[in-house]
């Protein structure tokens, strides 16, 4: 993981550069009741077999938080654009709403041609797999789309959108993100030789504009983007250290969708993945990020040494994931001397295993304050050091604040 400095969001500064009332909701702390919206419908399209599917949305939105300019988070299944449901990313949106998100999880259109007589997730040929994650990036953005213009309904904001995918879901989200140019259309999705199945010639259609035609009038923009476990087949996509901010979660032994520059199911049985596309997974993606210039505020990349394709600790990655979206929208501290301070403090050991110590320019004591990764207070104490000894291990964040200046670190304690 990085360790790099880090700044909270306004909740610690007390600053607030957006609508969104960041002073009494940190949009990290769950903190209000919950009700859905199920099945609700925002378009329907054609599928890769020619039949229409109704696509629908569950809709999760926080109950007593008194916002009218609500943050909106799209989560996005994972199920290797054959299988999966929104109803798979139900709890995320409940976590999300209960921290003062409208949060929807979307369905997409779903499946792909297989080689006969082998069923899927054999694939006729690497053009069908991008077919279906170019369908899916379509519909995802006319689901945004279809929320924007319900803002007012949902009390939602239009500049802070994000989205949230895993797997499949997190391919398509960074195609969301950053797919924004006609030109970076793949040319697998334009009008190409059909499929034969057993001598049944399957015409494979234009798939359209990149941003596909449901409810047109809005923007598909998003702010953020949080990708576990994604990739893209070009990371070129990805343009200048002004597009969307990203958070990235990905083991690196991931047999599935590999962390580096792999084939999508390399390291599945059969030869499953002989047919798919090539991608650039999240350790290839980073260099791009790095070359780019994102600051820290804007990235981060939570890289995990496992082989699984999975979350180690969903709790810990989740709750970093919210406070980088929480600090997009909520902005950081911008007194130039209180950044210039918060440069100079120092926190050791890391990780700590009995006692954190902190390196403080000023003359007095600082307030020091150890938070959970979902906004809890574990311990806060005045001192230039903290014993952690029967704090549980894992990763917290570390608020030094003496007077008008205040820093973040992210800090590990281990046992």
């Amino acid at each position: 993981m990085r360790k790099a400095l880090l700044f909270l969001t306004s909740i610690l500064f007390g600053s607030t550069l957006s609508a969104q009332d960041c002073t009494s909701i940190n949009y990290v702390t769950p903190q209000f009741d919950v009700r859905v919206e199920p099945g609700v419908v925002y378009g329907t399209a054609a599928r890769y077999d020619g039949g229409t599917d109704t696509l629908r949305m569950n809709v999760y939105k926080p109950v007593g938080d008194g916002s009218v300019e609500r943050p909106l988070l799209v989560a996005i299944h994972g199920g290797a654009f054959l299988g999966g449901h929104r109803d798979d990313m139900n709890e995320l949106c409940q976590w999300y709403a209960a921290r003062g998100y409208v949060a929807a999880t979307v369905s997409y259109r779903l499946g792909f041609y297989p080689p006969a007589p082998l069923p899927v997730p054999f694939a006729y040929d690497a053009e069908e797999v991008v077919r279906a994650a170019y369908r899916a990036m379509q519909d995802v953005k006319g689901a945004i789309r279809f929320l924007r213009a319900q803002h007012a309904m949902d009390s939602t904001s239009t500049e802070n959108v994000f989205v949230y995918g895993v797997s499949a879901g997190g391919i398509t989200g960074l195609q969301v993100a950053y797919a924004t140019d006609e030109a970076e259309k793949p040319a697998s999705c334009g009008a190409i030789g059909p499929v034969d199945l057993l001598g049944q010639q399957i015409q494979r259609p234009d798939l359209g504009p990149i941003g596909g035609d449901l409810n047109l009038g809005e923007s598909a923009s998003v702010k953020a983007c949080v990708s576990h476990f994604g990739g893209v087949l070009d990371t070129s996509m990805i343009g200048s250290n002004t597009d969307p901010a990203l958070f990235m979660y990905h083991q690196t032994g991931d047999p599935v969708v590999g962390c580096n520059y792999q084939q999508g199911l390399w390291g599945m049985p059969l030869g499953m993945g002989g047919n798919y596309p090539w991608l650039y997974g999240s350790c290839a993606i980073d260099p791009r990020m790095q070359h780019l210039g994102f600051t820290a505020d804007r990235y981060e990349f939570y890289q995990y040494d496992g082989n699984e394709h999975d979350i180690h600790d969903i709790p810990l990655v989740d709750g970093m994931a919210a406070v980088f979206l929480a600090r997009q929208f909520c902005g950081v501290f911008t007194d130039v001397g209180a950044e210039e301070a918060a440069a100079t403090v120092e926190v050791f050991p890391v990780p700590a295993s009995d006692r954190i110590q902190v390196r403080h320019p000023g003359t007095s004591e600082p307030q020091l304050t150890l938070l959970a990764l979902d906004g809890r207070t574990v311990r806060s104490m005045r001192g230039r050091s903290m014993d952690v000894q029967g704090i549980p291990a894992g990763t917290y964040m570390l608020v030094a604040e003496s007077g008008t200046h205040r820093s973040a670190h992210r800090v590990q304690v281990a046992r």
